[in-house]
């Protein structure tokens, strides 16, 4: 089992940063260069401007229930655009820094808005007042995961450090040093219902009991910083993306690289910043050389 490359999507003339899906064929992509784009991996050759922001956009989130798309810039501002029409409907000045991650929690009508600032703000999903806002990190706050069953929310900061708050009280439950201080965490996945995946400066992944942070595993993934881990519908198998331009793929269950892809098979120029699984079977990859390659697995 391999991925080849089926198409990419050229257009972009930044750096690009985050990429979501928004229906079977569509995906959206958001860049330094200030623009959110719309694409159908049918039709990769044109892509659709959604909207152009006021500096560059590092992270957005696409809200089903109203058709909004959420978009954090490098000012710390969030526009809300009406998908229907491509409108802004309102302008959020929500951090004094970037914007580095935006989760939804449709269980409790909640939004997850992380800074360059170590603040998180949550949101009210129905009218985007402010429910919270906490410092978290004394450096960037990149990465967050809620965890449904224990009301936790667990974030990876710019020191090295995996925190756990209580969601409703927002008070400290836990904390852990996972890396050498500095070395962020970048990105945070569940793994199981014990474990979370978790990747970031020191390009290692790490296994972590949810119970008490302890570290169950650990690997040396990549040659430099891991900026996102990504896993397929099925979880089955979960992508890493890296700062030393490859990405790979990983067997879920024996924790395994199955295929690694770099430049010289068609992989990115530049650092790869983002992924993003369409399916079982095609995954999106984006980066640093303005490139969104469209990868499909060959059985």
């Amino acid at each position: 089992m391999q991925f080849s490359l089926l198409s990419r999507c050229l257009g972009h003339t930044g750096g690009v940063y985050d990429l979501i899906k928004i229906s079977d064929r569509e995906f959206l992509s958001a860049s330094g260069d200030r623009l959110v784009v719309s694409w159908n991996i049918d039709n990769p050759e044109h892509g659709n401007l959604i909207a152009r922001a006021a500096d560059s956009i590092y992270a957005i989130c696409f809200l089903s229930d109203t058709n909004e798309l959420l978009i954090g810039q490098a000012k710390g501002e969030i526009h809300v655009i009406d998908l229907s029409t491509n409108q802004e409907k309102k302008l959020l000045k929500i951090n004094d820094k970037g914007v580095f991650s935006i989760l939804e929690n449709k269980l409790k009508n909640k939004i997850y808005v992380l800074g360059g600032d170590g603040v998180l703000s949550v949101l009210n999903s129905k009218d985007y007042s402010l429910i919270a806002k906490k410092k978290i990190s004394t450096m960037k706050l990149r990465s967050v995961l809620f965890d449904e069953a224990s009301n936790k929310l667990y974030f990876g900061c710019g020191e090295g450090v995996v925190t756990v708050f209580d969601d409703d009280s927002m008070e400290l439950l836990l904390s852990n040093q996972i890396s050498n201080n500095g070395f962020s965490i970048n990105t945070m996945m569940d793994f199981s219902e014990e474990h979370i995946i978790c990747g970031g400066r020191d390009a290692h992944l790490r296994w972590i009991q949810k119970g008490d942070l302890s570290i169950v595993d650990a690997v040396p993934a990549h040659n430099y910083a891991i900026y996102k881990i990504s896993f397929s519908p099925d979880k089955n198998l979960f992508a890493t993306a890296s700062r030393d331009k490859t990405l790979k793929i990983w067997d879920a269950k024996t924790k395994q690289i199955i295929q690694r892809i770099e430049q010289a098979s068609d992989g990115h120029l530049n650092s790869v910043n983002t992924l993003l699984w369409m399916d079982d079977h095609t995954l999106i990859s984006a980066g640093d050389d303005r490139s969104i390659n469209i990868w499909r697995k060959n059985n």
